[in-house]
């Protein structure tokens, strides 16, 4: 298997702002998949056999935290979750925000054991262009008109739906 998805989820203790946060941030996931087309090689492996996502888990409350600090493999992901701020994203433009989670996830996925992993890694510690800024932009943006997300609201719009 190739890894495919990288993905990072929030859970802090107010769900309005798991809510926005989600709506805000998620589709960054999409985005960033053109990141990993370039180095598909580098994200194979025997390692990675029946595994295709590369999760990074933001929880505020450290009991929540499935095998704190540490990287894991659960089901068809390696899995990182670690304590954080959720909250620290409530008060940056969201592009910025994303600028930062990726160095943070960066050397977060630099001490994994497995090099598709750290593969990852090296991606995201890549800094955003201005053109890379501008294109993801819009995948920040809630309600979403780009991207999956974005598609599928447009459809329902369009039947009167959404």
């Amino acid at each position: 298997m190739t890894i495919k998805s990288v993905r990072i989820y929030y859970y802090p203790d107010d769900k309005g702002v798991e809510r926005k946060l989600s709506q805000t941030y998620w589709a960054f996931t999409e985005w960033y998949e053109r990141r990993l087309k370039p180095i598909r090689e580098q994200l194979r492996g025997p390692e990675a056999k029946g595994v295709n996502i590369v999760n990074f888990m933001l929880r505020e409350d450290p009991a929540h935290c499935w095998r704190r600090d540490e990287w894991a493999r659960r089901a068809n992901s390696f899995e990182y979750s670690c304590v954080f701020d959720c909250s620290s994203l409530l008060d940056q433009p969201p592009i910025e925000n994303i600028a930062r989670l990726m160095r943070m996830t960066a050397e977060i996925a630099s001490k994994a054991p497995w090099p598709q992993v750290t593969a990852v890694g090296r991606a995201l510690a890549v800094p955003l262009t201005e053109a890379e800024r501008e294109s993801l932009l819009p995948y920040l943006q809630w309600p979403r008109t780009v991207g999956k997300t974005g598609n599928l609201l447009t459809r329902r719009r369009a039947r009167g739906n959404g």
